[in-house]
């Protein structure tokens, strides 16, 4: 994995600010399925949840959402992801971690 970022909360609060965090880089995120990853590109996509992605969607994707609802979730941007996702995903981590 190249870069990650945790977010923590109760109830639901990290995934959302996961989710916001990705959304403010540009990244789509695949809807949640208990127990597995959520796959994230960078720019608009429709993905499929991870048991209906195939092995080499999988390997396409640019990271990863790991946690569930009571937290940790951790977002992880793949060093095989294109310059421009992995220059969005550093700029707005550098931003979200400021304002903490």
């Amino acid at each position: 994995m190249g870069s990650s970022i945790t977010f923590t909360g109760e109830e639901f609060a990290a995934q959302r600010a996961a989710e916001k965090f990705l959304q403010d880089a540009g990244f789509s995120v695949a809807p949640s399925q208990r127990g597995s990853p959520r796959g994230i590109m960078f720019g608009r996509y429709k993905i499929a949840k991870w048991r209906n992605l195939t092995a080499s969607e999988r390997r396409a994707l640019h990271g990863r959402v790991m946690g569930g609802r009571e937290g940790p979730v951790v977002v992880s941007i793949l060093d095989t992801a294109p310059h421009a996702a992995r220059v969005a995903f550093h700029l707005t981590k550098v931003a979200t971690e400021e304002l903490v």
